[in-house]
This record gives structure tokens, C-alpha cells and sequence, in this order.
């Protein structure tokens, strides 16, 4: 009797027990991932390049090993609804990029695995109970950018001839703003300067925070990493206008003008996220898996806007930096 052709779509595996008997079964397609990831920032920026790059080098390619539904927001109300969007499609996990986005998915959902892909301070903000044991559905990786702030000003007062008055530019929508302040007061502090810290919510509020930095005679600007990495460019831009050398953690800082960044490495962070991903899609649950803080930093300077700005960043400087951008 011919084998009929209906049976070519199924692929069979013939095995015989001792009865001679013929098992025939049917092999189904594997499953492929679905993820989320919501972004505190703008479409386009590095992060979208920087995690697919991380993700397909470990065999996760968008449209063939996994399928990823992005979404961006630069403020609370944005944040929230894509939040209980991407919770309501029913995926495998949701990867949540800056402490906003990590904090409008916590408020969505306590049973969809969250991968963090840098958050400033997850105990802090409430994410998890302790970063050796997250005791719940979120796991990843902690930026720790406050802890960075020191570091920046002391960079500021290297390159700032008689640096004096300071000002730090934070944002009320990011929960973590209160380490910051905190972290720049302290290192003021130890460095004999003054603070002065303005904050605003939305980019369209950059102009009278800089006057306000401006009446107050600041030398410098310490610049939240949420405003360096969501389009930097207006910001640096204006602060360029009113001769304000600036720092920030950010890469895209340096790259779009700003005089000096100072952060972990961004290609590190996507790989240490994107190995979060896997193992939670491979089965491990996000409570068993330490949070993970960053290991290698980079330092960059921008030597055109150096020039702008009258500012010699010496060689000793451009031989410590990772970067220089001309």
C-alpha cells in the first residue's frame, strides 16, 4: 500500500518497543518568544540597536528567534499605558529600560517576568526586596548612576578652572532623583562647592531652569542620565549657548555635544540584559536571580565643544578617556 502524500507536513519519528510496535509522532513547530520592552525615551536612541545587537548575538533575532513588541515613553501617563499594553498581550517577559518604565510595569503587573536593562536604584524604587534576592517577578540589571555623580563632579572640577558653583538638572518623573540629589549634595560637600539643583519634568522646561542656573552664576551642570539619554541634543545645544560646560553618564551626551560623560558601559549593560532574557526564558524564575550591578565604566569628552566652551582638557585626561570625540 503507497504512503500517501497527506503525511508529508508531519514529521515522524519511528521507534519499536519489543511488541514490534510502530510510534509514530507528530512533531510541532517550536514556540517562538514574545517579549516586551518599554523605554523611557525616544524612538531611534541607542538602547533599541544596543539590545537587539545583545539579543542576536545570542541567537534571539527579531522576526526569527523572537518576536518584540517596543514601546516609548517620556513621561508618567505615556509610561503607564504602555505599561498595561504590553501587559495585556500576554508575554513571555517584559523588559523594562530606566527606572519610570521599571516603575509603571511594576504598578501593571506582579506575575509577568521583568527584566531590568538599567534602573538607578531597584531596592529604592521598591522593584525588589534586595538585590542578591528580588523575591519576586523582576530581576536584571541596576545601573547604580547615582553612585556616579561624585565621579562626574570631580571631572567637572579637573577641566573648570576655580570651580565654585555647581548646578545639578534632575527630573520630578524619575523616582530615583532623590538618590541623585543626594549623591551630588554629598560630593559638593566633600569638594567645597555649592549645588544648585533645579528639576523639571518635561524638555520644554530646559530654558527657565537654565536661566535659573544662570542667575545663580553656575559654572557647570550635572545633567540626570534620563534627560542625556532621551534626544540630548536641545539640551546640550542650549546649555552650549549660555557657555555651561556639562556631564552626564550617557555616551549619546558626549556624542551629541556635551562636554563630558562619565557611566557604565552601555555595551555591557544590553549583554548582561540580554542574558537575563534568556535564562528567563528558559525557565528561570526572576526571584532566583540576583540583580546584577555594572563592572566596566567609560569616560568620554567632547574636544569641539571643549574648544567652544574656552576649555583645555589636558593630555593626561585624553589619555584616561575611552572616547574623544572631535
Amino acid at each position: 500500500m503507497k504512503r500517501r502524500t497527506a503525511l508529508r507536513c508531519i514529521t515522524c519519528a519511528a521507534t519499536f518497543g519489543s511488541g514490534g510496535t510502530l510510534l509514530v509522532m507528530a512533531q510541532t513547530p517550536a514556540k517562538v518568544p514574545r517579549i516586551g520592552v518599554l523605554r523611557w525615551g525616544a524612538p531611534g536612541d541607542e538602547a533599541v540597536a544596543g539590545l537587539a545587537e545583545a539579543l542576536a548575538s545570542m541567537g534571539y533575532r527579531q522576526n526569527q528567534g523572537i518576536a518584540i513588541e517596543w514601546r516609548f515613553a517620556t513621561n508618567k501617563e505615556v509610561a503607564q499605558r504602555h505599561a498595561a499594553e504590553l501587559v495585556g498581550l500576554n508575554l513571555d517577559l517584559i523588559v523594562a529600560i530606566a527606572t519610570p518604565a521599571a516603575v509603571a510595569l511594576h504598578r501593571a503587573t506582579r506575575t509577568v517576568p521583568i527584566v531590568l536593562g538599567g534602573v538607578a536604584d531597584p531596592v529604592g524604587a521598591g522593584l525588589v526586596a534586595t538585590l542578591a534576592r528580588p523575591g519576586g517577578n523582576i530581576t536584571g540589571v541596576s545601573s547604580n548612576l547615582p553612585s556616579m555623580v561624585p565621579k562626574q563632579l570631580q571631572l567637572l572640577g579637573e577641566v573648570v578652572g576655580g570651580l565654585q558653583r555647581v548646578a545639578f538638572l534632575g527630573s520630578t518623573d524619575d523616582p530615583a532623583t532623590k538618590l541623585f540629589v543626594n549623591q551630588a549634595l554629598a560630593a559638593a560637600r566633600m569638594l567645597g562647592v555649592s549645588m544648585q539643583v533645579v528639576l523639571v519634568s518635561q524638555a520644554r522646561e530646559f530654558d527657565s531652569a537654565v536661566d535659573a542656573m544662570v542667575r545663580e552664576r553656575a559654572q557647570a551642570v550635572i545633567v540626570q542620565p534620563l534627560f542625556a539619554i532621551s534626544q540630548p541634543g536641545p539640551l546640550v545645544e542650549l546649555l552650549a549657548r549660555r557657555k555651561l560646560p556639562c556631564v552626564s553618564a550617557a555616551r549619546s551626551f558626549a556624542v551629541a555635544g556635551g562636554l563630558i560623560t562619565f557611566g557604565f558601559s552601555r555595551a555591557e549593560l544590553w549583554r548582561r540584559a540580554a542574558s537575563f532574557v534568556d535564562r528567563v526564558l528558559k525557565g528561570a524564575p526572576p526571584a532566583s536571580l540576583p540583580v546584577e550591578e555594572p563592572t566596566t565604566f567609560e569616560l568620554a569628552f567632547n574636544l569641539k565643544t571643549a574648544k567652544a566652551l574656552g576649555i583645555t582638557i589636558s593630555q593626561s585626561l585624553r589619555l584616561r578617556a575611552d572616547e574623544v570625540f572631535e
